[in-house]
């Protein structure tokens, strides 16, 4: 079935309500003339969007600046391949609300990047069976959905597993209302229902205007920022010492690095992992608001056919599984590239489930689900890629989410200065723009203020 894309468009926004956030420094993507930063060592963990960001701004206000990466390549949870002649995005894939005021838009038109909508115009959804649902059966399903998402406030408890078993006891059995909340909630969020705080995600925001994908790739942001900047790629931070009244040590395997002030944005999966000790050790509540706040992952697997079997205008399809979130969202490349393939993600529990599977394991269970709608027209595969964030040892997950047992505070202390020499970046710090690229770069812009606002009072 087809779903219009302003019913589409007005779900959404009982998702995420949409606003302006004026530019924290315009700085950051022009030439800043400034030099108050002169003659001060400035060394930061993680070449992601949020390391780099920090980074380029504190360059650009006269420090000497180092970047410490322990990949053998940038971009941290951005990272695009084009080895199946378009690109696949491993991390982040949309510019959730390209809007005038978002910032990564801003940064993507100043790379020339080239953009396609994904509006949603043209989505199918197939049953448990593989079959088109009735249009009167997903309209009975939407209309549950969002009277259970009507229901949230800020005084809402438990988890959204807790608020569906509260509105019907039994509603959960249903394959269809599992679906919904895989594809619509648990995608946007990053985790499990059972795990998602329902009050704290009606605190977080988005910009208006509808997602994108970056046809020429994340990759041309990341190269962007990075201009410039002195990286050292394979270099594991293996200790941050903040403990002098002066100067902060940074280790890794090799070398010994001696700055002013350290930015750390490694995600929040490896914060978790304690693999970067801190010397002394990271504050009582520092440390539990790190192990409370969720990080989940969301399994993405491109298949590329040599014959397409699909139609070439369907956004999007969805598909309903027994289990939650087993492949209930196809992205169809042919609405903006000339390549035969199908991308599917699973999200929640089962992404922890899919990224733990062999290739060959992920592959044949993808292919289940696409012969349960297309049974035999299903064809040779030319060429896959997939990810496994969870997997990955520095990062540990994809994004992170609120739990039941959060608050905003738990967002707050994650960017908390230590000692005026030790600071926090990355989109964990944000509860308002969590889990998104632009959240994470307006963490690093943040994070460099701080820098340049403890140097000027001690000057």
């Amino acid at each position: 079935m087809t779903i219009n894309r302003s019913k589409r468009a007005a779900l959404k926004s009982i998702m995420l309500t949409a606003c302006a956030l004026p530019i924290l420094t315009p700085n950051l993507f022009g030439q800043d003339k400034k030099t108050d930063m002169k003659g001060k060592k400035i060394v930061v963990i993680g070449a992601g969007i949020s390391g780099l960001a920090a980074a380029s701004s504190l360059q650009q206000r006269g420090a000497n600046v180092i970047v410490l990466e322990a990949n053998n390549y940038i971009g941290g949870r951005v990272r695009t391949d084009w080895s199946l002649g378009a690109p696949f995005e491993y991390g982040a894939g949309w510019i959730h609300g390209p809007s005038e005021d978002n910032p990564i838009k801003i940064l993507g038109d100043r790379a020339n990047s080239s953009y396609a909508i994904t509006d949603d115009d043209s989505i199918e959804i197939m049953d448990i069976s593989g079959n088109d649902m009735d249009e009167g059966l997903y309209d009975k399903i939407e209309d549950i959905w969002k009277e259970i998402l009507y229901e949230i406030d800020e005084d809402t408890e438990g988890s959204y597993l807790d608020l569906i078993n509260e509105y019907d006891a039994d509603i959960w059995k249903n394959p269809n209302i599992r679906w919904i909340f895989s594809a619509f909630t648990e995608f946007d969020f990053g985790g499990s229902v059972r795990e998602i705080s329902p009050s704290l995600t009606q605190k977080m925001s988005g910009f208006p205007t509808a997602d994108v994908v970056i046809t020429s790739g994340y990759d041309k942001i990341i190269e962007l920022l990075a201009t410039g900047l002195q990286i050292r790629k394979n270099s594991i931070a293996t200790e941050i010492d903040y403990d002098s009244s002066e100067r902060v040590h940074v280790f890794t395997k090799n070398e010994t690095f001696h700055c002013d002030y350290a930015i750390c944005s490694v995600p929040l999966g490896v914060l978790k992992t304690n693999s970067v000790n801190f010397t002394p050790p990271l504050p009582k509540y520092f440390r539990d608001s790190i192990d409370k706040i969720g990080f989940g992952t969301v399994t993405k697997l491109a298949l590329k056919f040599k014959k397409q079997f699909w139609d070439d205008d369907v956004q999007y399809y969805y598909t309903v599984a027994e289990e939650t979130g087993r492949w209930p969202v196809w992205l169809n490349y042919k609405t903006f590239s000339d390549e035969k393939i199908l991308l599917g993600l699973c999200m929640g529990d089962y992404a922890r489930k899919a990224d733990l599977m062999s290739e060959e394991e992920l592959v044949e269970d993808a292919l289940e689900m696409l012969k349960n709608v297309w049974e035999d027209d299903v064809g040779k595969i030319e060429k896959t890629l997939r990810t496994s964030w969870l997997t990955e040892p520095f990062s540990k997950g994809a994004y992170s989410f609120p739990r039941p047992d959060n608050s905003e505070e738990d967002f707050e202390n994650l960017a908390e200065p230590l000692e005026d020499k030790l600071f926090f970046c990355g989109e964990h710090t944000t509860l308002e723009y969590l889990a998104t690229t632009h959240g994470a770069l307006l963490s690093g812009v943040r994070a460099a203020k701080e820098v340049i606002k403890v140097k000027r009072l001690n000057n």
